[in-house]
């Protein structure tokens, strides 16, 4: 069956779906420097036993199973199997810090968690006992887990089901929950966007309408299966369409894993591109004079030649000799990092900067760069070969509406969307209207033929160039709990990390070093003593101890003088004004990213 829309869940799409393709290649993974290959009947034998062992354990449709592992089969099997029950899947990012996993974990009210790795399992056990929810831990490599266990759940593997008999995927509908997907609030923690089987169906299919997808596309994945895009764009969608999906071993391996298996789709997010331009950008300018100046007619040659692929038109005569004499041989090197087949490199989770699109783009490069967010199941919108507008993220797919509000918020509306937040009923009304439009909090432009521009933000969520999100004023707030720190503004939406201006508590800095309260070092003085920059070097760095990796702060400034509603830079409800922040200290910022 080649319609998502002739299924009615997802487990029941890939029972019928292993059942046809047999021994045929779905899932392929590198160990010990050799690819091994698992096929579609293989995998749903071992999803189907896992689900025994779980029944046995007592999971019931609608019950939460947590998944904390790195992509590989693992994810897909355990996915599988809980999904087959009725089970709800929560997914969790292995970078994700204890505060973090304690909250999701304890708000979804997971009844079992899957995990890989014994540092991962390790972590778990130690949030146990402040997680009254959690009964079962199922390890996802280790055979021994369920002996000489210590209290805590129940434990068992993986390893532990292979000798079970399998049990069938239950009989369900669209409208039954498949996952809760926590993303990033504005002023807190993380909230639950809760997604049926038909949400992630509905997008499967409005993408492979778009795309074209078919069984002899191979899909490199090596964003986290975590990410609702990766789940639904880089797993869902080629399962249900016959794709074949080779798991990258990591980001520095992800190189050599592209000449290896020669994708013919893969999803990134900006930041990966932007790293691949600054190679290459610099790269070139160690080359001569002539070297740099024969690279610049190619990219002149690309560009132009790529003006015609946006719309679909055939080039003139003329170009065509002068691409293929100059343009190709010299920008080759370029398109082949990403192979010799790829149809689509899709760039989505954040936004991309036009020069860079640009670029690869006049390399030849099949780039396009999409939108969507996780309330949206993800993907709203795309930019596809023949139709492409730089600048823009393309038009809405198949059987999805988009509008602007008065104030020019980006609405969505079609069968993608969430039900709502789990647990939140007045924040769901927040963003999802009674005429089922959902409110993204992205201020957009919309031409005339249906071409989406995002033009800024109108919720304060900061997205870093790795597409993940990110709240300012929680890590504002956590920041201010150090005693040594007054205030701080939290900046670096759309760049690699996040960076902060710290205005220091300085009663407490003086007295910490033996200074007098009154008559002392004046605050200018104070934030620029080498040994203070020190003591506030260990400061940021214990603080990222207790935060996920992508809430990192990677660098800081610090300041002389505090915010104040006089300033303009505070609230009267003592909130910073982040744009302003941003614009009087717009040279520091710069400075810190320099640096």
């Amino acid at each position: 069956m080649s319609n998502a829309s002739g299924f009615a869940t997802l487990a029941e799409a890939f029972e019928q779906l292993a059942a046809g393709h047999g021994s045929r290649t779905f899932l392929r993974y590198k160990r010990a420097g050799q690819w091994h290959d698992l096929g579609w009947q293989e995998l749903a034998l071992a999803a189907g036993r896992l689900r025994t062992a779980l029944l046995r354990r007592g999971l019931k449709p609608g019950d939460r199973l947590a998944i904390l592992a790195g992509n590989g089969p693992q994810w897909v099997i355990t996915d599988q199997a809980a999904l087959g029950i009725g089970a709800v899947i929560v997914p969790l990012y292995t970078s994700s810090g204890p505060d973090e996993l304690r909250h999701i974990i304890s708000d979804a009210g997971a009844r079992v968690i899957a995990v890989q790795g014994q540092e991962l399992v390790a972590k778990v056990l130690a949030l146990a006992p402040s997680l009254g929810c959690l009964e079962t831990l199922l390890t996802l490599d280790d055979a021994g887990a369920d002996q000489g266990q210590a209290a805590g759940p129940a434990r068992f593997s993986l390893e532990s089901t292979r000798e079970l008999e399998p049990s069938p995927a239950i009989k369900g509908s669209r409208s039954d929950l498949a996952t809760i997907i926590y993303t990033s609030g504005s002023t807190g923690p993380s909230k639950g966007a809760m997604l049926t089987h038909g949400n992630l169906l509905a997008n499967c299919e409005a993408s492979h309408k778009a795309l074209g997808l078919r069984p002899g596309d191979v899909l490199l994945s090596f964003l986290p299966v975590a990410h609702a895009f990766e789940r639904t764009a880089g797993y869902y969608a080629p399962m249900l369409y016959g794709l074949t999906i080779a798991y990258a071993e990591g980001l520095t391996q992800l190189a050599q894993n592209m000449r290896e298996v020669n994708p013919t789709i893969m999803l990134a997010v900006p930041r990966l591109l932007e790293t691949v331009y600054e190679r290459i950008k610099r790269a070139v300018e160690r080359q001569s004079r002539a070297r740099r100046a024969v690279f610049e007619l190619a990219l002149s040659l690309g560009a132009r030649e790529a003006v015609h692929r946006y719309r679909g038109t055939p080039p003139g005569p003329v170009l065509r000799l002068l691409t293929a004499a100059i343009g190709r041989p010299v920008l080759g090197a370029i398109r082949s990092i990403f192979g010799n087949r790829m149809r689509y490199l899709i760039s989505g989770g954040a936004p991309l900067d036009p020069a860079i699109a640009a670029f690869f783009c006049a390399a030849g490069v099949p780039l396009v760069e999409g939108y969507g967010l996780t309330e949206a199941g993800p993907v709203v919108s795309c930019n596809l070969h023949g139709f492409t507008r730089v600048g823009t993220v393309g038009r809405p797919l198949p059987g999805i509406e988009v509008g602007t509000a008065p104030d020019g918020e980006l609405l969505v509306r079609g069968a993608n969307v969430m039900q709502g937040y789990f647990g939140l009923p007045a924040e769901t009304r927040e963003v999802l209207d009674d005429r089922g439009w959902l409110h993204t909090g992205d201020l957009a432009a919309i031409d005339p033929d249906g071409y989406i521009r995002i033009t800024g933000r109108k919720k304060e969520i900061i997205v870093l160039s790795g597409g993940k999100n990110v709240s300012p004023a929680y890590l504002e707030s956590k920041l201010a709990g150090d005693p040594f720190i007054a205030q701080a503004c939290v900046v670096g939406d759309r760049r690699k990390h996040l960076a902060a201006l710290i205005v220091p508590n300085f009663d407490y800095l003086r007295e910490h070093l033996g200074a007098p309260q009154q008559g002392g070092a004046d605050p200018q003085e104070l934030a620029g003593r080498p040994e203070v920059r020190s003591l506030y070097q260990q400061r940021i760095k214990t603080f990222n101890r207790t935060v996920s990796e992508v809430e990192t702060i990677a660098a800081f400034s610090l300041l002389g003088r505090p915010f104040t509603q006089e300033s303009g830079e505070l609230t009267p409800t003592m909130k910073i004004r982040r744009h302003v922040v941003v614009e009087r200290y717009r040279d520091r910022i710069e400075e810190m990213y320099r640096d």
